[in-house]
């Protein structure tokens, strides 16, 4: 994080409080269709996105939708946010999430409390246990889950007979199959960046260590010892290419797509690439859990995107902004996101709906995992700690540092930080 990003963060936490549902000081409306401005990243082909928007606007006369794109890379889009909400902007209505930022904009009063439209108990009945965890802050509702996300494990189906369990099963599949065709055996998000931070989390989660706890971020444990060990040996032993050190996503799956490693580490919008006409591994690619140091199914790192509304939103535009939020997140629009965008349900729901099985099936096969998931620490000073995370991290998986000696300065780094901003 630069410094003016960490100072921007700390200054809005320094509001306090969560924000009520009322909007501020509100403009008289104006005359003409009422606009709802819906703020949203890159999802693919814009025309299914369309058609679900343009449904909302013949359900609801005399309402328009302005969506407008932002950028592709999170941290352009988390760093708009803050400079945008701090400055109470009313140019936008309803915005992207990330699972990491709810916490953070609910603390500073940016987004508006939903729990009257979408109360605590409807959301924890009809959306999966991880997306519902990390829109609920302090018993209020800041946000609505849009489409979820999970760290998955890939491997090639015509080099191994199945996906390996245990990390032990990794290691000897990878050096077998490697050698035999000269592949990399295993590639991961290894680029200094909240990449590796969800890989670390998940191997340690791996070695035993407990789901991030709200009240401390616990890093300097033998979990994680264990995990950045492992991580570390990965390299050192050339399961991994030295060149995991660079990559973040589409790094790792421009390699796995090439047909050049056994295993691969990502999320599930890789799958359509895999299987993408064209692609030299269609139809040789398997996705399940990550493997785990007893042999049990892996918790994934949870991630995905939310839909919040700003709290500086004029009083006269909630009704058909709450209106909205409903739509995008409905079992339609959740089957509609799997199936053009390969973006996972938040609903439980839409994974035993037809429809979602018979267009996609990859994505309906993934509810193990998503059900698995787990959120990095949710907290509202996340956003604070992840580069300490990622620096530290990156250390220890680089050689530049011990594990022990990186976890100690993490600990030492993120305890400072909650302690100066609580």
């Amino acid at each position: 994080m630069t410094r003016r990003r960490a100072l921007v963060a700390a200054g809005s936490l320094a509001l306090g409080g969560l924000p009520c549902a009322c909007g501020g000081d509100d403009d008289a409306r104006p005359p003409g269709p009422l606009r709802v401005v819906f703020k949203y990243h890159p999802l693919g082909d814009p025309e299914p996105l369309r058609r679900l928007l343009a449904g909302f606007e013949r359900a609801h006369p005399g309402v328009e939708v302005s969506a407008q794109l932002l950028p592709n890379a999170p941290g352009a889009v988390h760093q708009y946010l803050l400079t945008s909400l701090e400055g109470r902007t009313r140019e936008f209505d309803v915005f992207i999430a990330d699972v990491i930022w709810v916490a953070e904009l609910a603390r500073a009063g940016w987004v508006a409390d939903l729990s009257a439209a979408f109360p605590a108990e409807r959301v924890r009945r009809e959306f999966l246990p991880g997306p519902a965890s990390v829109v609920l802050v302090q018993g209020g509702t800041f946000a609505v889950p849009w489409y979820a996300d999970v760290g998955v494990f890939y491997y090639r189906t015509d080099l191994v007979p199945r996906a390996p369990r245990t990390y032990e099963e990794l290691v000897e599949q990878a050096r077998d199959a490697g050698r035999r065709r000269s592949l990399h055996g295993y590639v991961w998000q290894g680029l200094q960046s909240e990449g590796l931070v969800c890989n670390v989390y998940e191997t340690l989660w791996g070695f035993g260590g407990p789901p991030a706890s709200p009240d401390r971020v616990e890093l300097d444990t033998p979990a994680a010892r264990e995990a950045l060990e492992l991580m570390r040996t990965l390299l050192v032993s050339g399961i991994s290419p030295s060149s995991v050190t660079s990559m973040g996503e589409e790094e790792a799956r421009r390699v796995f797509q090439a047909g050049a490693a056994v295993f691969m580490r990502n999320w599930p919008y890789a799958f359509a690439e895999l299987q993408g006409k064209g692609s030299p591994v269609r139809g040789r690619v398997g996705v399940t859990t990550l493997p785990t140091a007893r042999g049990g199914p892996g918790h994934g790192a949870l991630g995905g995107f939310q839909l919040a509304l700003n709290a500086r939103s004029p009083a006269w535009k909630r009704e058909a902004a709450l209106a909205l939020i409903d739509h995008l997140t409905s079992l339609e629009a959740n089957v509609m996101l799997a199936a053009h965008y390969g973006r996972l349900p938040a609903r439980r729901a839409a994974y035993d709906d037809p429809r979602l099985v018979a267009a996609a099936p990859g994505a309906a096969s993934l509810l193990p995992a998503v059900t698995r998931a787990l959120p990095r620490p949710v907290t509202p000073y996340y956003p604070m700690i992840e580069d300490t995370l990622a620096a530290e991290f990156s250390a220890a998986v680089t050689g530049v540092r011990s594990p022990a000696e990186a976890l100690a300065r993490a600990q030492a780094e993120v305890d400072h930080l909650m302690r100066a901003t609580s």
